[in-house]
């Protein structure tokens, strides 16, 4: 059966008193939240700074290995440049006559002590197909200055 409910009875509503929230556990989960957000915050520069550091050594290393080449290059070309053959290629286009085996016994057989003058030694030194070219001076510099027995490089 059925209780019923008489009208006798009233209905009492209980009512509890709550504690209020303590306000050290208020805080301890602010502090707590916070530093959950401030990890997160910390974790995300942390990894797009890592992404940045990766952008930039690619870079660095596209261009340490153009500035390897480059260098391979030049040191190819230095070589090249500093062969014989290159050299003596060089010395005519600016100018300068091979020195042959008659020309340093035409040198060592005058003696030092004698002054000459400068037409009968350059006369001397050189092959006779080059009197023509001595006779004529190619540029400005070659009519100033006095005629050498050996032919010398500008240091530049």
């Amino acid at each position: 059966m059925k209780k019923r409910n008489s009208p006798n009875e009233k209905k009492v509503q209980v009512t509890r008193e709550r504690d209020p929230i303590p306000w050290r556990y208020c805080l301890l989960t602010l502090v707590c939240g916070l530093l959950l957000v401030v990890g997160f915050f910390w974790a995300a520069r942390q990894h797009f700074s890592a992404m940045d550091f990766g952008i930039r050594n690619a870079k660095l290393r596209e261009q340490k290995k153009s500035l390897e080449d480059e260098q391979r290059r030049l040191y190819l070309n230095k070589e090249i440049l500093l062969s014989p053959a290159e050299i003596k290629k060089m010395a005519k286009k600016i100018g300068l006559q091979d020195i042959t085996s008659a020309n340093i016994e035409a040198i060592t057989a005058e003696p030092k002590s004698e002054k000459k003058d400068e037409k009968t030694l350059t006369v001397a030194t050189k092959k006779p197909e080059d009197k023509d070219k001595a006779a004529q001076p190619k540029d400005k510099t070659q009519k100033d200055a006095p005629a050498n027995t050996r032919p010398q490089i500008a240091k530049k």
